[in-house]
C-alpha cells in the first residue's frame, strides 16, 4: 500500500469509492437540483432497506427519527453535496425518504401584495432568532 493510501496517525481511513461510480455516473439528479438547506426524513426503517448500497442505508440512518439537512447528510456521510443530492432524489423517488424544501427569499409566498416580504416569513425568521 503506497503512502498516499495509508492512514496518518489520528486521520480516519480515506473513502476510496469515486464519487461517479456511487451515483452511475450521474452529475446531477432527475429532478431539479434539490438545495442543500432542504430538510430529510426516512420514511422507512432502515434495518428493513436491503439491497441498498452502504451510502444510502447511512443516509437513511440519518435521516431515521429526524430531520436532517441535505448539507449535513453530505458532512455526516463525508460525500461530496453533488452526490448526496443524487442518492437523496433516488431515495425519495422510491418513497424511502421524504424532502421538505421550504421557500426562499425569491418565492412568491413570501411577498405581500406590494412587493415587501410577507409578515409570515418575517415571524419565522424572528422565531429562528428566538430560537437560537
Amino acid at each position: 500500500m503506497s503512502d498516499a493510501t495509508m492512514p496518518h496517525d489520528g486521520e480516519e481511513e480515506a473513502y476510496t469509492v469515486r464519487p461517479y461510480a456511487l451515483t452511475g455516473g450521474r452529475v446531477s439528479a432527475a429532478s431539479s437540483d434539490l438545495p442543500m438547506e432542504a430538510l430529510v426524513e426516512s420514511t422507512v426503517d432502515p434495518q428493513a432497506s436491503s439491497g441498498l448500497t452502504p451510502e444510502k442505508k447511512k443516509i437513511l440512518q440519518l435521516a431515521a427519527g429526524q430531520f436532517q439537512s441535505v448539507a449535513e447528510l453530505s458532512a455526516h456521510t463525508r460525500l461530496p453535496l453533488g452526490v448526496v443530492r443524487v442518492l437523496v432524489t433516488d431515495l425519495a423517488e422510491v418513497n424511502y425518504l421524504k424532502i421538505h424544501v421550504g421557500g426562499t427569499a425569491d418565492d412568491a409566498t413570501t411577498h405581500d401584495a406590494s412587493g415587501g416580504l410577507s409578515l409570515s416569513l418575517l415571524e419565522s425568521v424572528l422565531d429562528g432568532i428566538a430560537a437560537l
